[in-house]
């Protein structure tokens, strides 16, 4: 078999370098409030140097969602959260819009996290808003340069089912009738080639005949009205959860499942913090192809799952806070929210970027054929926000895993940007055999640590948990059992 090899952050995330006491130094483009002012003197810096910066103005308000776990379904709970995070939103922005207005800044509100994106503010704007009392803090959106990757295709017909899926039984549980169908699950990356023969017939967006984008589709890149991946990351990682084309190849470990997509990176896999909570926004309560996120949203149209195999290294600006809220207001709207763990491997506390760092993400290392934890996935322990905690979760298969490609292709690859789909596509197997566990993240996120295979990992510390492995290598039909028994 040809093996791709892509650059690591291709399949993984970049590293943040921090000190000992935990507390970010790399951090110098975001804005961590100091006691005298909302915007940091290095935040000044950039823009005498440049003239104008794209800035992300955040906001003091926070909704409370202390109640969204109280309710017994993902509808209920999604209702609730995007009712109370856009009222929120509308109530608190009034005045700074109506400020904005009046001096004719072009702007873009956001609800997932209460803030306001301004592209190309000039230093006058940026001391302005520093001194509002409903200002908390701001941060730079910086636009990063593009980086390309290496690949080598390969395009031999499938006529076994493929190691990886062997590798945690998900072909057990297909004969046991349990494919995904019925669920939905979120992919957000460098797009989706939605006619790939692997994906086109599971795109809720399609019913056979014509396609229908709203409510499916977001770029948060370019804003194009149907789904497009002019890097081939976004379809790959998305054909690991649902992949199958019906003849000539199944890569997908939920190959009925239904899927939607968001654009968060260009192509070569560059985003802004502002992409990466657009499509969590967009994830959480879809809306039609140029709808308002605050007003049109639809949270019964929410997958059920999210894959997310990218993080935000600091040189995209990145506050370890922000992208925090997001995260942990997505998963209290009883989304499911899977990351990959990194490719920083193989040194200890090498998992040190975000989302992976996130609590509320369910993180996920790469394992190799036989086994055993692959050398570039990143490790714990995590040392974030006063606490110390084992990491990943699980681990899952992320060394020479097929997939799909823009064009009818197909790759094989490596990196937790692989392992990553394979625990999405676990979750929607476990939402079709256990419906009544949708919305119940916290459950589902039990269930999937606590029937992984045990595999200890010693070299960074943990029994089980460990910080090399987490709970184990995922095991689909253990998974779905208990699912099944689980009240």
């Amino acid at each position: 078999m040809v093996r791709i090899r892509a650059l690591l952050w291709l399949l993984g995330i970049g590293a943040i370098a921090f000190i000992a006491n935990g507390s970010p130094r790399l951090w110098e483009i975001g804005a961590l409030r100091e006691p005298s002012s909302r915007a940091t003197t290095s935040l000044e810096t950039v823009l005498l140097r440049k003239k104008h910066a794209d800035i992300l103005v955040l906001l003091k308000e926070q909704a409370d969602l202390s109640q969204a776990k109280n309710f017994s379904n993902q509808h209920e709970r999604g209702r609730f959260v995007y009712d109370n995070l856009t009222q929120t939103a509308e109530r608190s922005q009034r005045e700074l819009r109506t400020y904005l207005d009046a001096k004719g800044v072009k702007y873009r509100a956001h609800y997932l996290v209460n803030m306001i994106a301004i592209p190309q503010a000039d230093l006058g704007l940026l001391r302005a808003l520093a001194q509002r009392e409903d200002v908390a803090r701001i941060e730079l959106n910086p636009q990063i340069r593009n980086r390309l990757f290496q690949s080598e295709r390969d395009t031999p017909s499938q006529t076994e089912i493929l190691w990886n899926l062997k590798t945690i039984n998900a072909d057990q549980v297909w004969a046991l009738g349990i494919t995904g169908k019925g669920v939905v699950v979120g992919g957000a990356d460098t797009g989706i080639d939605w006619q790939h023969a692997a994906l086109l017939k599971r795109y809720r967006g399609f019913d056979g005949e014509r396609a229908d984008h709203n409510y499916n589709w977001h770029d948060a890149v370019d804003g194009t009205p149907e789904p497009i991946d002019p890097d081939g990351h976004g379809t790959i990682t998305l054909g690991v959860v649902v992949g199958d084309d019906g003849e000539r190849m199944r890569t997908g470990v939920a190959y009925e499942a239904q899927w939607m997509g968001c654009r968060n990176m260009e192509q070569g896999g560059f985003g802004t913090p502002e992409r990466y909570i657009g499509c969590m926004e967009f994830f959480l309560a879809p809306y039609p192809i140029g709808g308002n996120p605050l007003k049109d949203g639809d949270p019964s149209k929410a997958p059920s799952v999210i894959n997310n195999s990218w993080g935000c290294p600091p040189e995209e600006g990145c506050s370890p806070e922000t992208l925090k809220e997001a995260v942990e207001r997505v998963r209290a709207a009883g989304i499911l929210f899977v990351a990959a763990a990194g490719n920083d491997g193989p040194n200890c506390r090498s998992m040190d970027t975000p989302p992976a760092i996130y609590s509320a993400a369910f993180t996920v290392g790469a394992t190799n054929r036989n086994d055993e934890i692959a050398r570039f996935s990143s490790r714990g322990p995590l040392s974030f926000f006063g606490e110390e905690r084992i990491g990943p979760e699980v681990s899952a298969p992320g060394v020479g895993v097929r997939g799909p490609l823009p064009g009818n292709r197909y790759i094989s690859a490596s990196g937790t940007s692989l392992a990553a789909p394979h625990v999405a596509g676990v979750a929607a197997l476990i939402f079709q055999a256990a419906p009544h566990l949708k919305g119940r993240v916290e459950i589902v996120e039990d269930l999937l640590r606590q029937t992984s295979l045990d595999r200890p990992g010693t070299d960074c510390g943990g029994d089980r948990p460990d910080n090399t492995y987490g709970w184990g290598r995922i095991d689909a039909l253990a998974a779905v059992k208990a699912a099944i028994d689980r009240p």
